[in-house]
This record gives C-alpha cells, structure tokens and sequence, in this order.
C-alpha cells in the first residue's frame, strides 16, 4: 500500500514538472516571436513566465527524485 502510494506520488510529480517543462517551451517560444516582431515589452513578459515555469518544473522533478528516493530505501530496508 505504501509503496503504491510512493509510486503515485512519483508519477504526479513527474508529470507536473512535465506540464511546466512543456509551457515553459511554449512560452519562450511567444517571447522569441515576440522579440523578432520588436515587441520587447510583450516578449521580457513572455520570457520571465518561462523562467518561473521552468523553475516550477525543477522543483516538481526534485520532489520526484526525492520521493524515488524514499521508495528506493523503503525497499531496500524491506527486503533485509
């Protein structure tokens, strides 16, 4: 039950660091379409979403690291 719990847990957060992975993408890309087009104002907004949303998703792929870790040593405290 524990490890099953771990294990969605993991999932959850992979896929939430997946999410922001994916609109940080998106909005970098608004910010260089933005910048070509000189609209500078629109495209330094565009491209500070990117950095938060990026740094969401590290954060999210830190706590999933974390929480294999936990699973990694549950099983191996199990299995002695």
């Amino acid at each position: 039950m524990t490890d099953q719990h771990l294990n969605d847990k993991v999932i959850n957060f992979r896929r939430m660091a997946a999410e922001y992975f994916q609109k940080a993408a998106w909005n970098q890309l608004l910010a260089l379409d933005n910048y070509r087009e000189n609209n500078f104002e629109v495209a330094e907004r565009f491209a500070q979403l990117s950095f938060d949303d990026q740094m969401n998703a590290v954060e999210y792929a830190e706590l999933a690291d974390a929480e294999s870790g936990l699973l990694l040593d549950l099983e191996l405290l199990e299995e002695s």
